[in-house]
C-alpha cells in the first residue's frame, strides 16, 4: 500500500467518463471517441457506444494509484482495484429517488424515511399486492425485518416483468409472486424468485417509461432492454388464457431467511409442493364431461371452459357454462398435456378418434396434433 499514490486533484478533475462524470477509477476503462479525448469507465460499462477499445495501459498505472471515492463527504481513497466494492456499500452512498416525477438526492440508507414521507401509497411492509397489473407500472418500496426492498413492475405487449431489488448488497433474499384472478377459484405460485442488488443506473422507472433524462443510465434510451433483463417475466396471452379476464392481481412476499433455511434443509417440502402443483395440473387437464385427461387438441368454449377432443363433436354447448362451443384451442393446456407426467401405466394406450390406438411414448413423439385422450388410473 505504501507503494501507491494518491491521484491529485487536479489530475482527478481531467480524469472523467463523459458518461456519469465519475473519476475514471472503475474497470474497464475503454476509449470512446477517436480524437482520443473521451473514456468511459466500468460503471457506464453497459451504456452503448459506437467505440470501445480497452485503455489496458491506463489501467496498469491506475494500478498504482489511490482514488477518491465518487460520494460527496466520504474521504477516503482507495486502490483502484477496490473502488468498485467499496462504493457498493459506502455509508455516504446517494441515489435519485427512482419515482417518475421525483427527483431528489438523498442517501441510499433514508430511501425509506423518503418513500414513507412522500410516496406513501407505494410504501409497504412484510408484503403487498398489485392489482389490476393490466395497467400498473410502478416502483414500490417493501420493508420487512429491518430489510428494505424495492419492487420495480412493467410490462409490454408480450410481458408483466418484474425485479426486487435490495438495497443492502449483501442481501441474498429470495421472493415469490402469487397471481389471482377475481373470476376464478384457483392461484400461480412463482417460488424461489432471486432478488438483485440495487441499481439506480438500472433499476429507473423514469427509464422504463421514457422519460429519463440522465446520460449514464444504460436503459434510457431502451426500455425493451430493461424488461428483458428483470427477474420474473410472465407471459400475458398465457395468463389470460389461464385467468380469463378481469382483475388479475400479484402478491409480492419476501421468504424470510429463517423460512428459506428451513426448506432448504427438508427435501419433503419440496415434494409437496411438487405433488400439490401436479394434482392442480392434473385437475384442470381433466375433461369435465367424461373425466378422463385431456391432450391435443384441447377446445374451450366461449366462457373459457374446456372440452377434450372426444367429447367436443358430441356437443354443440359446454357442458359446465352451456355457452357454445367452437373451433378455438386452448394451447396453455395442450403444452401443460405435453410435460406433465400422467399417471398412467405403461401398458396403457391412448383412444384416438380414427380408431386406431397408440402408446402414450409414440403420441409424445409426434408434434401434438394428433386427437387423443388419455384414460386415468
Amino acid at each position: 500500500m505504501d507503494s501507491l499514490s494518491v491521484v491529485p486533484a487536479d489530475v482527478v478533475g481531467k480524469l472523467k467518463c463523459c458518461f456519469c462524470d465519475g473519476p475514471l477509477s472503475v474497470s474497464p476503462i475503454t476509449l470512446i471517441s477517436q480524437d482520443g479525448n473521451q473514456y468511459k469507465c466500468g460503471r457506464c460499462v453497459s451504456i452503448k457506444s459506437v467505440s470501445n477499445i480497452r485503455a489496458v495501459i491506463y489501467e496498469y498505472l491506475a494500478k498504482l494509484m489511490l482514488f477518491p471515492c465518487t460520494y460527496k463527504n466520504c474521504l477516503k481513497t482507495i486502490p483502484f482495484d477496490d473502488v468498485q466494492e467499496h462504493e457498493k456499500i459506502c455509508e455516504y452512498r446517494t441515489t435519485i429517488c427512482p419515482k417518475v416525477n421525483c427527483n431528489e438526492s438523498m442517501k441510499v440508507s433514508m430511501l425509506s424515511d423518503h418513500f414513507k414521507e412522500k410516496h406513501s401509497d407505494t410504501y409497504h411492509t412484510n408484503s403487498f399486492i398489485i392489482k389490476n397489473v393490466y395497467a400498473y407500472n410502478n416502483i414500490d418500496l417493501l420493508e420487512k425485518n429491518g430489510k428494505i426492498f424495492l419492487s420495480i413492475f412493467d410490462s409490454d405487449e408480450n410481458y408483466f416483468a418484474l425485479s426486487i431489488c435490495a438495497l443492502d448488497p449483501t442481501d441474498t433474499s429470495q421472493y415469490e409472486v402469487n397471481l389471482k384472478s377475481e373470476k376464478n377459484h384457483f392461484g400461480i405460485v412463482i417460488l424461489n424468485q432471486n432478488t438483485m442488488t440495487f441499481n439506480d443506473r438500472i433499476h429507473c422507472l423514469k427509464c422504463a417509461n421514457g422519460s429519463c433524462k440522465l446520460k449514464f443510465h444504460a436503459y434510457k434510451d431502451n426500455r425493451k432492454d430493461l424488461l428483458k433483463k428483470m427477474t420474473t417475466k410472465i407471459n400475458r396471452d398465457c395468463v389470460k388464457r389461464m385467468f380469463g379476464g378481469g382483475l388479475l392481481t400479484y402478491t409480492i412476499d419476501i421468504i424470510e431467511e429463517d423460512r428459506k433455511i428451513k426448506e432448504e434443509t427438508k427435501p419433503e417440502v419440496k415434494d409437496a409442493i411438487i405433488r400439490k402443483a401436479k394434482k392442480i395440473f392434473l385437475q384442470l387437464l381433466e375433461c369435465p364431461l367424461c373425466k378422463e385427461y385431456m391432450s391435443a387438441p384441447i377446445y374451450q368454449c366461449l366462457n373459457g371452459h374446456t372440452i377434450c377432443n372426444i367429447c367436443k363433436p358430441t356437443l354443440d354447448k359446454c357442458p359446465t357454462c352451456e355457452e357454445r362451443i367452437e373451433k378455438t384451442r386452448n394451447f396453455t393446456l395442450e403444452e401443460l398435456s405435453n410435460k406433465v407426467e400422467l399417471p398412467i401405466a405403461d401398458e396403457k394406450k391412448v383412444k384416438v378418434e380414427a380408431g386406431t390406438k397408440r402408446s402414450n411414448e409414440e403420441l409424445n413423439n409426434t408434434n401434438g396434433d394428433v386427437p387423443a385422450k388419455i384414460k386415468k388410473n
